[in-house]
């Protein structure tokens, strides 16, 4: 068996790859911080607007009339539920906020106007107004 009299290389390692990464990474950032300065210095005046309003004006409220006889009318037409449900749906879909009153004659049924609010209701409308007329009501007399 020989013997080994020289010492062997000792392990070392390559820092090429970690160098050249390093070079990308400073040659990035030199370039990045060059860019920023050229943004800062260039000169945008924007416009300036005297009213931010609207485009459009919003909607008049759409009123839903129930009739003693039961017929519904909407900007006044005569509709069903089904299809006052329908034009409820397409006039919210354009303008959420859509203001609508509800009238019902005062000897309709409850149940039907209780069905006419469902209708607006599962139509999506969130803004719902009831019209009534305004009367003295008799007041109560307390006898003690």
């Amino acid at each position: 068996m020989p013997l080994k009299l020289s010492q062997e290389e000792l392990p070392s390692i390559n820092l090429t790859s970690m160098i050249d990464v390093l070079f990308l990474l400073l040659i990035f950032f030199m370039v990045g911080t060059r860019f920023s300065e050229n943004e800062g210095s260039i000169e945008i005046h924007l416009p300036k607007v005297a009213n931010g309003g609207a485009m459009m004006n919003a909607p008049q409220g759409k009123v839903v009339a129930l009739q003693t006889d039961g017929r519904i009318r909407f900007d006044g037409q005569v509709f069903s539920l089904q299809q006052l449900e329908f034009a409820l749906q397409e006039a919210t879909r354009n303008y959420p906020d859509l203001k609508v009153e509800f009238e019902a004659d005062g000897n309709c049924s409850h149940q039907m106007v209780c069905e006419v609010l469902a209708t607006i209701q599962k139509a999506g409308n969130k803004n719902l107004n009831l019209r009534y007329a305004s009367t003295q009501m008799p007041r109560a007399s307390v006898q003690r």
